[in-house]
């Protein structure tokens, strides 16, 4: 059994709780209690000595990092659908799951961030929202011609950038100026298995 260690207002943990879903996974999630810190004590600093959620255990092997969750769920048990294994394929996919981690991140993820923690982000509104517009309004871009970010099919990367953008209305940015990332987002909500941050399947 799969057991995945996050809470579910961890936004990098709703990422793996997407793809869990999508692929239909049966899994355990061991809750922990954020506002506690219990993620910054044992026994998950066991699991993640770098005391951040998500850590995911599946049988005697285990990973924390939702990028790495990510890319070991969609290789043992996707095959090619979520990750390609040509090597062009891959680097396109890596390139976007590196956006995540970065631009995404100190935007749209920081936005999200300072409304559950206002205490502690320091940075305005103002520069936050201009980090999304300039990180959304590259992807707007991008996805003019495209229906998805890395390859032609959904992959990891449109999963990994999806959790944080997607919260983004409810953090006090309006993402429907950007009308292809709006399709985009409704794409990745329409993927079969598709869950919204409460576990329920959008639609």
């Amino acid at each position: 059994m799969i057991r995945l260690h996050s809470s579910m207002a961890s936004v990098n943990g709703y990422k793996v709780r997407i793809l869990l879903s999508i692929l239909g996974l049966e899994y355990e999630l061991v809750d922990i209690d954020m506002a506690g810190m219990e993620h910054k004590k044992e026994p998950f600093l066991s699991l993640n000595p770098f005391g951040q959620m998500p850590a995911m255990q599946d049988g005697d092997y285990q990973i924390a990092d939702s990028h790495a969750c990510l890319t070991y769920l969609a290789r043992k048990y996707g095959g090619d659908d979520w990750l390609p294994s040509d090597a062009e394929g891959q680097a396109k996919v890596a390139e976007w799951m590196s956006k995540s981690a970065n631009e995404v991140h100190q935007g749209p993820w920081m936005a999200r961030a300072k409304v559950r923690r206002p205490d502690a982000i320091t940075l305005s509104d103002e520069e936050i929202h201009a980090r999304c517009d300039h990180i959304l309004g590259l992807m707007d871009a991008h996805l003019k011609d495209r229906d998805w970010l890395a390859l032609d099919r959904a992959s990891i990367a449109d999963i990994s950038c999806f959790a944080p953008i997607s919260f983004l209305p409810d953090s006090g940015y309006a993402t429907d100026k950007w009308a292809n990332v709006t399709a985009w987002l409704e794409r990745v909500k329409s993927i079969p298995g598709a869950i919204d941050a409460d576990g329920k399947a959008y639609g």
